[in-house]
């Protein structure tokens, strides 16, 4: 009692100290892989290349322009819906030769920058818009390179002027500098270690998303393959500033597919959570699709009336917090799973949202320039969402394959083992059947030995003890008793079983002699299928007697006949035989005769085989014929 009482009282602490454990991961974890993913970010120590280290900023105000020295990188936040800087620095040449080319490498950073050589533009980070006299800026969040030829230097340096566009928190990066043959492989570097596997994911969406697509298809109502397909190409649209900000598009086209699409995100992301974790919550999934709806046209609206104030402005306010909320609600939702249900996957989904989730928080604070972090942490989180999901999805629906695989192997090996069991019970069945045919076959010939048989054997002992008996009745009796014996081995004879005009041939074989002592012809026709005419012993016995009868009948009772036709004929599912004599009879004689035959018992043997017995005797002779069915 008191053991019992003690492991009770050890459940609730154990699960306590699992829900410690768990929440302890989801903390921790995303804090360290943040921490990491921020630190890999940071490209300053990552470089050993000589930079620009100083610049001059160019400030315009009401028509006077002042030039301020700064050191670079230089952050410049004006707070503005939109943050315009310019620049001036001076490029050193490295190379004498008047052939080669000096390269410059900027890290990763968010903003545009055009890059001018008095008023010649000579290279530009992204295609640049311009709406109202500004710039409207693309994201970028990807290292840039280019490559100056020494022709544009003047002396031993290149003066360039540099206006740099941004969405409030504007700052001016890094500008490494020296050979093609020592820049490039920084450049390479840190776009393949950095956008490179974006860019592979990205390439590799639309066969993501189809195969997701199918697999909902296919399998409808498991719509949170829908959902997850959608949202992963929206979480593709919206990472696009790392591939398509160099494309010749609209820059409308730009802004609405990479950052009008984030509501849409997160909307896909909580219906796909909700299915996956079977949540019901009609309500929630209600009010989340409106406002994200709402969201997106006004989003649209906006940017056609004004894209540089107060588009830009709802977009940093309203979509960035809208999109900050929902992800505190995912994250409440992946917390509570995994807290609550004990599944490693529910664990892991967790574990890497909540990195998806802080790093979007603090994309959004960002963005509302509440803080400085001037790289994308979620565009790297998502990615290992995504993944994390994809690894489930696969892992799930590889788990369903193989609990139905194993399903039917095990349903196959019921069915074999039922197959076994119901054969041997069949063959239990079959031996019972058989022994009980074997039981009832033996009563059968029991009894019509000791109704027959017996009977005449008893009247011939009687004949027997009767002083002065005549030997030809004696001689008729025993002829009788040993008919009906063979009679009845006949019917039960197995050679006749599949052969039944052989068994009338065998009677016919015993009844030749007879009628020929009684100066009687027999005509004969058999017209048959042995293999149609399946008859049980019994009833073969019970047609054999009927047929001793009527040739009896024939010797005793038919006056002056010379002739008996015999005919057996099948007619579909019946079987029919006909007796008819030539026996003279007078009108006096027929009325006799009608009623004396002994035709009671034929017709009692008759019904005991379903058949029919019809006798017609008439001047020229009697007329027998039985019907038997098949």
């Amino acid at each position: 009692m008191q053991s019992s009482e003690r492991t009770s009282l050890n459940r609730p602490e154990s699960a306590s100290r699992e829900v410690f454990v768990r929440l302890a991961i989801i903390v921790l974890v995303p804090v360290v892989a943040i921490y990491a993913l921020v630190s890999l970010l940071r490209y300053g120590d990552l470089v050993s290349l000589p930079s620009v280290q100083s610049g001059v900023l160019v400030l315009k105000d009401n028509g006077i322009t002042k030039l301020i020295d700064v050191a670079l990188p230089h952050n410049y936040s004006q707070h503005l819906n939109f943050s315009y800087g310019e620049y001036r620095i001076s490029l050193p040449k490295v190379d004498k030769d008047s052939n080669a080319t000096t390269a410059i490498f900027l890290p990763p950073f968010r903003d545009t920058a055009e890059f001018y050589l008095g008023e010649q533009l000579i290279w530009q980070t992204a295609p640049i818009a311009h709406s109202r006299d500004s710039m409207m800026p693309r994201f970028r969040y990807r290292p840039s390179y280019h490559e100056l030829p020494n022709s544009l230097f003047d002396g031993d340096e290149l003066s360039l002027t540099v206006k740099i566009a941004s969405s409030g928190g504007l700052q001016m990066p890094e500008i490494f500098y020296g050979t093609p043959e020592q820049v490039k492989p920084y450049y390479q570097f840190q776009y393949w270690s950095q956008i490179g596997l974006h860019i592979v994911m990205q390439w590799l969406t639309p066969l993501i998303t189809l195969f997701y697509l199918l697999l909902w298809w296919f399998r409808r109502n498991n719509t949170e393959y829908l959902f997850f397909a959608l949202g992963f190409a929206c979480w593709a649209m919206s990472n696009m500033t790392f591939t398509v900000s160099s494309l010749p598009i609209s820059q409308q086209t730009y802004w609405m597919t990479t950052v009008t699409v984030q509501p849409f995100l997160t909307l896909f992301m909580i219906l796909f959570l909700h299915r996956w974790y079977q949540l019901k919550r009609p309500s929630v999934e209600l009010i989340v699709g409106v406002a994200t709806l709402v969201l997106a046209a006004s989003s649209f609206v906006l940017y056609e009336y004004e894209p540089t104030k107060l588009w830009w402005r709802f977009n940093e306010s309203a979509l960035r917090g809208y999109v900050a909320l929902s992800s505190v609600y995912i994250g409440y939702v992946l917390v509570t799973q995994a807290l609550f249900n004990r599944s490693k996957s529910a664990l892991l989904l967790a574990t890497a949202g909540m990195i998806g989730v802080v790093s979007g928080i603090l994309d959004s604070l960002d963005g509302m320039q509440l803080l400085e972090m001037h790289f994308p942490l979620s565009a790297h989180a998502n990615l290992l969402i995504f993944l994390t999901l994809c690894v489930l999805l696969i892992y799930r629906y590889a788990s369903a394959l193989n609990r139905s695989e194993e399903l039917q192997r095990t349903l196959e090996q019921k069915v074999v083992e039922a197959v076994a069991l119901y054969k041997k019970e069949q063959a239990v069945a079959h031996d019972l059947e058989k022994k009980q045919a074997l039981m009832d076959e033996r009563q059968s010939l029991l009894s019509d030995m000791h109704d027959g048989l017996g009977s005449q054997l008893v009247e011939l002992i009687t004949l027997l003890r009767v002083p002065n008996t005549n030997q030809t009745d004696i001689q008729l009796k025993a002829t009788q008793c040993l008919n009906d014996l063979r009679l009845i081995l006949d019917s039960r004879n197995p050679l006749f079983d599949a052969q039944f005009s052989v068994l009338l041939g065998q009677w016919r074989a015993r009844i030749d002699p007879v009628l020929q002592a009684a100066n009687i012809e027999l005509e004969w026709f058999v017209e048959c299928e042995d293999s149609a005419v399946t008859l049980t012993p019994q009833s073969k016995l019970d047609l054999l007697r009927i047929l001793q009868e009527l040739i009896t009948n024939v010797i005793k009772h038919a006056d002056q006949a010379t002739k008996v036709n015999f005919q057996c004929i099948q007619n579909n599912s019946e079987l029919i035989i006909r007796v008819q004599d030539n026996g003279k009879n007078s009108k006096d004689s027929v009325d006799k005769k009608s009623d004396g035959y002994g035709l009671s018992s034929i017709q009692n043997r008759a019904k005991k085989m379903n058949g029919q017995f019809d006798f017609e005797l008439k001047k020229e002779g009697g007329i027998a014929k039985v019907t038997v069915p098949l």
